[in-house]
């Protein structure tokens, strides 16, 4: 109280109401592998946990998915796909998709490395997903208070079991260390059948004993609906003798589709030639023998140039003579390929700009009848030229070349390649051989862990039910069906491990519903206490909340004054979560309990140590994971 010594009125604010719980966000996720990029505002931002909101966020910083080069189809002899290696698989971009597929919101990135890099030959370059590095991007977790869960699907990858072992052990750690979070794992192998390799028996060996009540797994991978590109000429065919197999041997038509993807290749970025090429030179005072020379300095470059246009174009035709595709040939291919205006205007310059040097690439009349030139006199625009004139009229003619040459090569790339896989559609619903293949690639492409995917089911849950409810009995989004059936008799020992209490999660296939989580369960199975993940969660984001919101009485006066005031901002906000169907019990009383006080929870020397102890139980709300319903005769009494 104020000690007052002038006479006067004074006006004193008593405060009377409890500060209050701030709620920690629930399903804040973070992703940990492999990014084609790692910068913002560049910068730098390898193994540094960012903070994103959306996938338009991701690709602006993170860049998109790996790029398919190369796909391995074995065959047997019957040319039925036996197997299929994809060369650069990386599951993180995937798993974010999933994540906002699936109801998610906010989440963090950590990149531990890029891939899609390119060698000094324009080859990619091949990137080993190591333990170290996903361990180095975990560890940066521990300095981040907002995360609420741990994704790492590269950590599948590994070419050891035991590594990705070591990875989910060490995730489970930091759950145990931070006492925020949770740890979402996937089975290692987890496409594959139980009746083929036990999967789940080696996960229980592999992940250990230790802080299993932070952790939930789920089995089996799933089988997803997004999209992944790829076509022929990433498919690589081996017999089961490891022998070559030609594409084209087996479908009708690959081969010409191929040159046209090959004369598309050889196209040269746009910018490489639309630049003037005189534009590092001095032009103001050159002699017209200078026009002549740099013709003859850019007279290779145009050859190439034009000799692509002239192997597309033929490329083209040979798809036409072959009758493949003779509808899109008429429709699209004279309207688009044959250029006549832009290529007559190229070659034109080209014989009137070069003063009468013959190209010998393209002659229209000979090899493209539709081409009708006029006779051009090569020197008729120039011999009544001062030599400036020369020099500006020949600077001229140069920037209608390549401007001319810049819009038939956009031309062509654009349509080529809708043509291309316009061309793709029609041999694949003509070739049943073609259509086995693509339908094998598409299965393995799309072949995912579901870790992700459920990440997004966490922040559905949570923000339309509560985290108390379990994330079960929900359908996944953007999911065609586990990868794996599952029955009643093959869940019962995912459900209950009898042995070690190493409970998995099934997702399920049900007729009518889709595919839904079917399972609520944390590692931790046999504990009563933590056996469910709803339970975990729901503690964690009070124990938290507490925590943040009980800093204000540090350092404040250790009397019952303060002890009141903690105790009731406590309750308050536990009344508010037994209110929303958080807390069982028919009155707060029975809901929960908050006690704090000498005599109760502190003794005169915990006073003395200047130790505040408070003690709270809550009676939180679990699954009906099992309803039985009982039926019985009833006699007639009348």
């Amino acid at each position: 109280m104020a000690n007052y010594k002038t006479p006067g009125v004074y006006v004193e604010e008593i405060s009377t109401l409890p500060p209050s719980v701030g709620q920690v966000p629930t399903a804040v996720p973070a992703f940990i592998g492999y990014t084609a990029e790692a910068k913002r505002n560049g910068k730098t931002i390898l193994n540094t946990p960012t903070h994103i909101t959306s996938m338009l966020d991701y690709i602006s910083m993170f860049g998109g998915g790996p790029k398919i080069n190369e796909i391995t189809v074995t065959l047997a002899a019957d040319n039925s796909v036996t197997d299929v290696a994809v060369d650069s698989l990386f599951y993180l971009y995937d798993s974010v998709r999933m994540y906002f597929a699936n109801g998610g919101g906010e989440c963090y990135i950590v990149s531990v490395g890029k891939y899609g890099e390119k060698d000094a030959d324009g080859k990619p370059v091949k990137i080993d997903i190591t333990m170290d590095k996903l361990m180095e991007g975990l560890a940066t977790l521990e300095k981040e208070d907002h995360p609420t869960i741990l994704v790492c699907p590269d950590a599948m990858l590994l070419k050891k079991k035991d590594q990705a072992y070591s990875i989910q052990q060490a995730m489970l750690m930091q759950c145990n260390k931070m006492q925020d979070r949770v740890a979402v794992l996937d089975i290692y192998n987890g496409f594959i059948d139980r009746k083929n390799e036990d999967v789940i028996l080696d996960f229980r060996n592999g992940i250990g004993v230790n802080h299993l009540k932070y952790g939930a797994a789920y089995y089996p991978w799933i089988q997803t609906t997004l999209s992944n590109s790829f076509g022929f000429d990433n498919i690589i065919l081996k017999g089961d003798g490891n022998t070559d197999i030609k594409l084209e041997d087996l479908v009708d038509d690959v081969a010409a589709i191929k040159n046209l993807r090959l004369a598309l290749a050889d196209v040269v970025t746009i910018d490489a030639y639309t630049k003037h090429p005189l534009g590092d030179k001095k032009q103001t005072n050159e002699v017209y023998s200078k026009v002549d020379d740099a013709v003859r300095n850019t007279k290779a470059e145009l050859v190439h140039y034009a000799t692509t246009i002239k192997t597309l174009i033929q490329s083209v035709f040979d798809l036409k003579a072959k009758g493949l595709g003779n509808t899109l040939i008429d429709n699209e291919i004279r309207q688009k390929l044959t250029f006549s205006s832009a290529l007559a205007t190229v070659a034109r310059s080209l014989t009137a700009i070069s003063l009468g040097a013959e190209l010998g690439v393209i002659d229209p009349k000979k090899d493209f009848t539709e081409f009708e030139l006029e006779g051009v006199d090569p020197l008729a625009a120039y011999k009544d030229l001062s030599e400036a004139e020369a020099v500006t009229k020949g600077r001229g003619a140069l920037k209608t070349i390549f401007e001319s040459m810049a819009a038939v090569i956009l031309s062509i790339r654009k349509d080529s390649n809708s043509i291309k896989e316009n061309l793709d559609q029609i041999v694949y619903d003509t070739n049943v051989v073609y259509k086995s293949i693509v339908n094998e690639v598409q299965k393995k492409v799309s072949l995912l862990p579901a870790a992700g995917a459920m990440a997004g089911i966490y922040a559905q849950v949570d923000s339309s039910r509560g985290v108390w409810k379990a994330p079960a009995n929900v359908s996944l989004s953007s999911v065609s069906s586990p990868w794996v059936k599952l029955d009643n008799d093959q869940q019962e020992d995912l459900n209950v491990d009898v042995n070690a209490g190493k409970s998995i999660n099934a997702i399920r296939a049900f007729t009518g519903k889709g595919t839904l989580v079917w399972g609520a369960r944390t590692l931790a199975g046999n504990d009563n206490e933590w056996r469910y993940i709803s339970v975990r969660r729901f503690f964690n984001m009070v124990e938290k909340s507490v925590k943040l919101s009980t800093n204000w009485a540090v350092f404040e006066s250790n009397d019952a004054t303060t002890w009141i005031r903690v105790k009731a901002m406590i309750e308050n906000y536990l009344t508010n979560l037994w209110q929303a169907g958080a807390l069982a019990g028919a009155s707060p009383d029975q809901a929960f309990f908050v006690n704090v006080g000498i005599g109760s929870t502190m003794s005169a020397v915990d006073i003395l140590e200047g130790r505040m102890n408070i003690e709270i139980g809550m009676a939180v709300v679990r699954p009906a994971e099992f309803i039985i319903l009982k039926f019985s005769h009833k006699l007639q009494e009348a």
